[in-house]
């Protein structure tokens, strides 16, 4: 008989989104709905229950409720249970003189609906780090109410109402490129090879940090924000690395800094990286945990994950007073730009950032300022025996 699967979700605060519930407390006010097909269409269901147990019994509830009307075309024998036949259509009958092929056997194509392709990939997906897992939720959940059909009936013009749907909420195009992106690999993974789209968009240029501007940004902090700013500068973590990094990833004699996976987090990629640090950096960490209660690096004030990071930045380069769009990730360019112009080759970096493309890390290196003091000493050496 037919399986009817009723799927638990909560709708967002303040939006229109819905995410996948899971066993766990959810504050007072969460909505709770249930997500089923009732006679092959797709069907949303809110419900008044105060926390998750209670929707799980709704949806068992729902999918008993789908059960019995389902039995209506089922009947029962001494053999079992089996579907009523429907009445046969009519044919044209079919001349004697006219051969008759019969196949020996036939086989039932079972197309996997949109929901369920969803279901099991991010079910796939749930080994990427959280952030990376909830952005696939999201994508996935915003191309489900755009098209509503079987995963290999899905051609480029539902790509492209997707794009529209999103122009219409007025996202950026790199925005739109990357859940283009993420469909495109989403039907990749489900054996749709030939549908794609690209998305050109203009790519944002992201500078590296200037000698006099990290030197006016250090002046300017207190204790607590030169070290974890100096700690982004000379690691090159990327922010969610930063949030987690735990005293146990230091290692104090050799100087070095292990980005690796943590119960509830994964690192891009899943990868494991060493990082070097800096004699100085190595020391003003040792003296931070000597006074530290807790397993992070750089906790909040109430001893959790500090998710304020760039805004304690952006406030910090208010105060010293510099001009102009200070973000987290211009130190990952800033280290990468240091690091190539002191020797280091870019497959090092590369490594060191954690991209998988080469191209990407070379993307990071800014060219040298030809009015500075090195360039003019560069050109001099290189040139000075032709005058």
């Amino acid at each position: 008989m037919a399986k009817h699967k009723v799927t638990v979700y909560i709708r967002k605060q303040g939006s229109r989104a819905y995410e996948r519930a899971y066993p766990k407390t959810y504050e007072n006010g969460t909505v709770f709905t249930l997500r089923y097909r009732d006679a092959g269409k797709r069907t949303w269901k809110t419900l008044q229950v105060a926390n998750y147990l209670e929707a799980v019994v709704e949806a068992k509830s729902q999918e008993l409720e789908l059960f019995k009307q389902d039995t209506t075309n089922y009947t029962r024998s001494a053999s079992g249970i089996t579907r009523l036949k429907e009445p046969p259509a009519f044919k044209e009958p079919i001349a004697p003189s006219q051969p008759v092929s019969v196949p020996r056997s036939t086989t039932r194509t079972v197309q996997l609906t949109l929901d369920e392709a969803i279901d099991r990939y991010l079910q796939n997906s749930a080994t990427k780090s959280g952030k990376t897992a909830s952005g696939y939720s999201y994508t996935m959940r915003q191309f489900s109410r755009v098209c509503d059909k079987p995963v290999t009936l899905i051609t480029q013009q539902d790509l492209i109402n997707f794009v529209g749907a999103m122009r219409a909420e007025e996202l950026s195009d790199r925005t739109i490129s990357n859940r283009v992106g993420e469909v495109v690999t989403f039907l990749r993974a489900n054996g749709v090879k030939d549908v794609t789209l690209r998305v050109r968009y203009t790519e944002k240029a992201v500078r590296s940090y200037r000698e006099d501007e990290l030197k006016t940004l250090f002046a300017a902090a207190t204790p607590d924000e030169r070290l974890m700013f100096n700690f982004y500068l000379v690691t090159g973590c990327r922010e969610q690395e930063a949030m987690w990094a735990q005293w146990a990833d230091v290692d104090f004699v050799d100087g070095i800094f292990t980005v690796k996976a943590k119960p509830g987090w994964m690192p891009k990629d899943c990868e494991v990286r060493e990082l070097p640090l800096p004699t100085f950096l190595v020391d003003a960490l040792k003296s931070r945990m000597l006074t530290s209660t807790g397993t992070l690096i750089f906790p909040s004030a109430r001893g959790l994950r500090d998710g304020h990071m760039l805004r304690r930045l952006k406030e910090l380069a208010a105060r010293a007073g510099l001009i102009g769009d200070f973000t987290l990730h211009q130190f990952r360019r800033t280290y990468a730009t240091l690091q190539h112009r002191d020797g280091t080759d870019a497959r090092t970096i590369q490594h060191r950032l954690g991209h998988s493309d080469l191209t990407t890390t070379l993307r990071y290196l800014e060219g040298q300022d030809s009015r500075s003091e090195r360039a003019r000493a560069q050109v001099e050496s290189t040139f000075g025996v032709f005058a």
